[in-house]
C-alpha cells in the first residue's frame, strides 16, 4: 500500500465527524474501525496523527433489538432503547453515523431520527454493489436473524437479483459455531471452518457472488474474504465512511 504524506498539517484536508455506534460484535467494530484507518493512510495526505477522520464511538454490548424476557427474539422487531441512545449520543456532536453490523439496520429510520443525523447504511452499500456487478444469482451468508427477516433478500429481490441462503441447519451452526464464538473473543483460527463450509454451500448453489452479511464473517474468513466473488459489506462501509467523511 502506497501512503500519502505532506509536510505541514495544513495541507490535510479538513473531514467530517464519523459518529460509530458498535459493540454489537466488539470485534467486528474494531475490524471496521481497522479498515477506515488502513483506508485513510492510503487515501488521505498523511502529517503525524491528522490525516484520519475524527470519530465519536459508542459501544452498545447488547442485541439491537428488544427481546423477550427469556431472550428470545421477538415476531415484531423493535430497536432496543440502548440502540436509539447510543445514537442519540453519538449524533451529538457528529455529521453521520455507521454501524459497524447488519442487523441493526432494520432500524435504519428510527436510528436517524434519534439522532438526527444520516447512517450510511452497510446494507445499502452492499446492494449497491451488486447492481453494479450484476451478478445473477447472489448468495448471502448472514447470523439467523438477518437471513429470518430477510434484511438483504427483500431489496436485492425487488431490484430484480435472486438470492440463495443457507440451510436452516448450516445457518444455525454457523452462528453457534462461527458468529457467536468470534463475539465471545476465540480466534479466528479455531473456528473458522464453518465459514469455509457456509460459502462453499452457497457456491454450489451456483451464487456468482456472495454477500458477508454480518460483520463477524470476514473475521472468520480471513485474506479469503478478499476472493474477487465476495462482497464484503465491512469493507465497503470503511471505504465509504472515509469518502463521506472526505466530502
Amino acid at each position: 500500500m502506497e501512503y500519502l504524506r505532506v509536510d505541514h498539517e495544513s495541507k490535510v484536508p479538513p473531514m467530517k465527524r464519523i459518529g460509530v455506534v458498535g459493540g454489537f460484535s466488539q470485534w467486528a467494530t474494531h475490524d471496521v474501525i481497522g479498515r477506515i484507518l488502513k483506508y485513510s493512510a492510503s487515501r488521505i495526505p498523511q502529517y503525524g496523527n491528522r490525516g484520519y477522520p475524527p470519530m465519536d464511538q459508542r459501544w452498545v454490548n447488547r442485541a439491537p433489538m428488544k427481546l423477550n424476557t427469556d431472550g428470545s427474539m421477538p415476531a415484531k422487531l423493535e430497536p432496543s432503547d440502548e440502540l436509539l441512545a447510543a445514537a442519540k449520543f453519538v449524533g451529538n456532536d457528529s455529521d453521520f453515523l455507521i454501524i459497524p453490523s447488519n442487523t441493526p439496520h432494520f432500524f435504519k429510520k428510527e436510528i436517524e431520527e434519534a439522532a438526527g443525523k444520516s447512517l450510511l447504511s452497510i446494507v445499502d452499500l452492499a446492494i449497491e454493489e451488486v447492481a453494479r456487478r450484476q451478478s445473477a444469482k447472489v448468495g448471502i451468508m448472514a447470523i439467523g436473524p438477518t437471513l429470518n427477516r430477510r434484511l438483504y433478500q427483500n431489496p436485492l429481490e425487488e431490484k430484480g437479483f435472486t438470492t440463495v441462503v443457507l440451510s436452516q441447519e448450516l445457518s444455525e451452526k454457523l452462528d453457534e459455531e462461527g458468529v457467536y464464538a468470534i463475539q465471545e473473543g476465540v480466534p479466528a483460527g479455531k473456528v473458522g471452518k464453518v465459514a469455509f463450509e457456509a460459502l462453499s454451500y452457497l457456491r454450489k448453489q451456483g451464487s456468482d457472488s456472495v454477500i458477508l452479511g454480518c460483520s463477524e464473517i470476514p473475521i472468520l474468513l480471513g485474506a479469503d474474504s478478499e476472493a474477487p466473488y465476495i462482497i464484503n459489506p465491512s469493507q465497503l462501509l470503511a471505504e465509504a465512511a472515509v469518502e463521506k467523511a472526505l466530502s
